[in-house]
């Protein structure tokens, strides 16, 4: 049997009971999960490193929804696959096994604790078997996916650590960000996701929001445990209320998809890196520079 491509070996292990553990796990891949997870890890744990997560999120996102496209590799036949969301997209390499590296391997490398590498190595391969046990990604796409991320987390290490000027100049990075963007919908194969300009548009504005906390606001992350709390619950309800109004809009605007979804991500990541930061040590939640806590 051919193990890479054929999912007969994956189907007798199905059970409701493992079918609906395999659809929490797929949860953690989607963009539901993972926007509130680094907006809320970005409130309450660290900022810096959910900074760097969300560069990395968006570069692998860009690079798997290019590869597939490219390479144009089918899913397992539909009768296999459980999971409605996938829609038409191909299949390698598999975008929740890249991700799935690149979220939770970032986390433990940034952590390095031995329970946190093995938790979030649990958690990553869970994720990529997950999608085998839904039918929708054969072992060959979750390979790839998971060599790719591999990759991207190797890549970005070393590129982090060297002294070039561009890196800590604001002018410098959103160039690079347009100029990578621009590039890649330019010599897209067929038509490029709407995501890819919303995460863009992110990653910019989180870029530009974070000088300007800095500068104008200090939002430090507080050390007693109910604040941090508090601000996940006063973040998360805000964030929610902020997608639904921009779902909301999204039904009347006269913005071309694509304008619509960069300035989507624009709202978000200012939303998330300086609103949010300046509403909670407002309400001295958190320490500040400028606000007493």
């Amino acid at each position: 049997m051919d193990v890479l491509h054929n999912l007969q070996w994956v189907l007798p292990l199905r059970t409701p009971v493992l079918t609906q553990f395999a659809f929490a796990l797929s949860w953690l891949g989607y963009s539901t999960f993972i926007m509130f997870f680094m907006a809320i890890g970005y409130w309450t744990w660290n900022k810096a490193i959910f900074y760097r997560l969300l560069i990395l999120v968006a570069a692998n996102a860009l690079l798997n929804a290019y590869a597939k496209d490219l390479l144009q590799d089918p899913r397992p036949p539909l009768e296999l696959q459980l999971d409605d969301l996938v829609h038409a997209s191909y299949g390698l390499p598999s975008g929740h096994a890249q991700l799935a590296v690149v979220l939770w391997m970032w986390l433990a490398w940034e952590i390095r604790r031995v329970w946190v590498w093995v938790l979030c190595a649990l958690i990553a391969l869970g994720v990529m078997a997950s999608r085998m046990v839904l039918g929708v990604h054969d072992l060959e796409d979750v390979l790839g996916g998971a060599v790719l991320g591999g990759l991207g987390l190797w890549v970005f290490e070393q590129v982090r650590h060297r002294q070039w000027h561009w890196q800590n100049h604001l002018g410098w990075n959103m160039v690079l960000i347009a100029f990578v963007t621009g590039l890649a919908l330019l010599s897209w194969p067929g038509t490029a996701p709407e995501y890819i300009p919303t995460l863009a548009g992110w990653v910019a504005a989180a870029t530009w929001s974070l000088q300007v906390e800095k500068r104008q606001i200090g939002f430090a992350v507080p050390t007693v445990l109910w604040r941090r709390v508090a601000i996940g619950v006063v973040g998360a309800a805000c964030f929610l209320g902020e997608q639904k109004l921009l779902k909301l809009f999204g039904t009347h605007v006269v913005l071309p998809p694509m304008l619509w979804a960069l300035t989507k991500g624009v709202v978000s990541g200012v939303f998330v890196s300086l609103l949010i930061p300046l509403l909670v040590c407002r309400v001295r939640l958190a320490p500040s520079a400028r606000f007493s806590a």
